[in-house]
């Protein structure tokens, strides 16, 4: 019978509000981050590179630098990789499927932590704030620790034949 029947009620989504973000770190402090909604493709990469990795090796890094990155297929498409070389930008590939390489995911996981436990955003104006006060957070003391990292990382990596190690 139909008083038998219970609502259904409609899944709540995990994280009703959603963008993305771009951001660089290195030794010697942190590029500007880049909040965007929606996919990207290669020209949308080259141009967030051309305007927060490039000024940033620009000024941080005029002689040498290496940037690492994941193996995202707009990462490495001839478009991409074009790019580097007019740019003189040093990409390091890493092994697929290796976000144990990366030492802005460590970072990415504690802005995430941040965002859920102390700005709580319900609109997308709030979740965009948020982000950005956390990389306002970020400084060369913590950019370093996350990048010092990978010396612990590294030999697990090469032990797991390039695999995730569980950091």
């Amino acid at each position: 019978s139909k008083s038998e029947l219970k609502p259904r009620c409609k899944p709540r989504p995990k994280h009703p509000v959603k963008v993305h973000g771009w951001a660089a770190i290195s030794k010697r402090g942190r590029s500007g981050i880049c909040v965007f909604e929606g996919c990207m493709d290669a020209t949308g990469y080259i141009e967030i590179l051309r305007k927060t990795l490039v000024p940033m090796i620009n000024t941080l890094y005029p002689d040498e630098h290496r940037f690492v990155q994941d193996n995202d297929p707009k990462h490495t498409s001839t478009l991409a990789k074009s790019f580097y070389k007019e740019n003189g930008i040093n990409w390091w590939a890493t092994p697929a499927e290796s976000p144990d390489a990366n030492p802005i995911e460590n970072m990415w996981h504690e802005m995430k932590e941040y965002l859920r436990r102390v700005v709580k955003p319900r609109k997308k104006e709030e979740l965009i704030k948020g982000i950005q006060e956390f990389w306002e957070t970020i400084n060369i003391e913590k950019c370093t620790r996350y990048i010092n990292h990978l010396h612990k990382v590294l030999p697990k990596i090469i032990e797991c034949g390039g695999r995730p190690t569980g950091y």
